[in-house]
């Protein structure tokens, strides 16, 4: 507190001489000039007294009174303190001066003496210790009595980051307060703060990334992803990193990398407790199975999709239509079944600069995955230039004949000629 005031003082000084020196100069640079002035005039009225009297004009006497008068106006203005101006060169700095000093003293003292001021000097003076000890993972000693609060902790982890912001350390326990306090957002600053001052800390980046997981709902993004994969090359047999990766992947939707990893995790625990039965490794067994599903899952319908037929699609247009429709209208190319809803079964969306063009339809572009292309086997394709951009048709749209098509386990090919002009 003492060294604050005497910043405020030096600080209050190094102002007021910075506003005071150009106004305790200025009277004392214009009475300079105007000193200089007046004698310079006396000089030309002097020379022009000497021209009059040489050349006849004025007698000895006349000149001799004109003189002395020259003289005496000369001495009246080379008085010091003219006009009172030395009063003023030293009363105005003064006033100035003092209002500064008191409004600085008035303001800085209202700030210190505010009861919310107060209070954090009093928590930072007596949870400072007892935060140092925690950054330090120190006991309290045994005549302490231990009643800091949780918000009093933090404002002292606070207070020695503030000494000295280079500690990864305090600011690790720093995001444990806030993490405890339930204050996600600066625990995941903090757990950042820490990571980046130690990037190899092992126990740093798993926290930092059990965070940012906690925070997405227990799915991966990329810098957890970086710091759990970091973890495990390093250390692939730490059963922490290998336990968040494997999860945030499988909630993430990466089920290959989960199989992966809790495959992984599943050897490392066997190796440590064979025959573990504990409720977080059966936890993870069924969470492994039903990765190994989903995979699974997938694998088929990608083998479904790639066995299904396939339609390669040129669409061309007759040269009689050349100059009805721009570059940057919509051409769609779409599949519909022969009987049954019109809504297509697969699209293909190109613009006009495209054509002619070539587009392949099959199961990927199906419109709902419960009814796929391959799902129907005759089917109608058709091709349309949408010159307001919308799949509906709309006079002035150009369209090509609908071809039908019986789908087979074959691949087949259709042309379609864009060759109308809807009315």
């Amino acid at each position: 507190m003492t060294f604050f005031w005497i910043l405020v003082v030096l600080l209050s000084l190094l102002v007021t001489a910075a506003v005071l020196l150009p106004l305790w100069r200025a009277p004392r640079r214009n009475e300079q000039s105007l000193l200089a002035l007046n004698r310079r005039v006396y000089q030309e009225r002097l020379a022009e007294l000497e021209a009059d009297r040489d050349e006849g004009r004025i007698d000895a006497d006349t000149f001799s009174d004109l003189h002395t008068d020259l003289q005496r106006n000369l001495l009246s203005l080379d008085e010091p303190g003219q006009n009172g101006s030395d009063i003023r060169s030293w009363r105005v700095p003064l006033v100035i001066a003092i209002l500064a000093s008191l409004v600085a003293v008035l303001f800085y003292g209202q700030v210190l003496l505010s009861s919310d001021v107060q209070t954090w000097w009093q928590v930072q003076k007596s949870a400072g210790p007892a935060a140092q000890r925690l950054i330090e993972g120190k006991l309290p000693p045994e005549n302490e009595n231990n009643t800091h609060s949780l918000q009093e902790i933090i404002q002292g982890l606070q207070y020695q980051l503030q000494r000295n912001p280079e500690q990864p350390e305090a600011w690790f326990t720093l995001g444990v307060a806030y993490a405890q306090a339930e204050l996600l957002p600066p625990a995941l600053t903090a757990f950042e703060r820490a990571w980046r001052l130690r990037p190899d800390e092992t126990r740093y980046a798993l926290t930092f990334a059990q965070a940012r997981l906690f925070s997405n709902q227990g799915q991966l993004d990329d810098l957890s992803r970086q710091l759990l994969t970091s973890v495990v090359q390093r250390e692939p047999a730490h059963e922490g990193a290998l336990l968040l990766l494997g999860l945030g992947a499988y909630r993430s939707g990466d089920h290959a990398l989960a199989v992966s990893v809790l495959e992984q995790l599943q050897k490392v625990r066997s190796q440590r407790s064979p025959g573990d039965s504990s409720a977080a490794m059966k936890e993870v067994a069924r969470t492994l199975a039903d990765a190994r599903l989903q995979l699974q899952a997938k694998a088929d319908g990608t083998a479904r999709a790639t066995s299904a037929s396939r339609l390669s699609v040129s669409v061309q247009v007759d040269k009689s239509l050349a100059g009805k429709f721009s570059p940057d209208d919509v051409v769609y190319v779409f599949a519909r079944a022969l009987q049954g809803p019109p809504m297509p079964l697969a699209v293909v969306r190109k613009t006009a600069a495209d054509l002619p063009l070539m587009v392949e339809l099959d199961d990927s572009q199906s419109m709902m995955p419960d009814r796929p292309l391959s799902s129907v086997k005759e089917i109608v394709v058709e091709a349309r230039i949408s010159r307001h951009g919308s799949p509906d048709k709309q006079t002035g749209d150009l369209e090509a004949v609908a071809v039908p098509v019986r789908q087979s386990e074959q691949a087949q090919k259709v042309v379609l000629r864009i060759n109308s002009v809807l009315p």
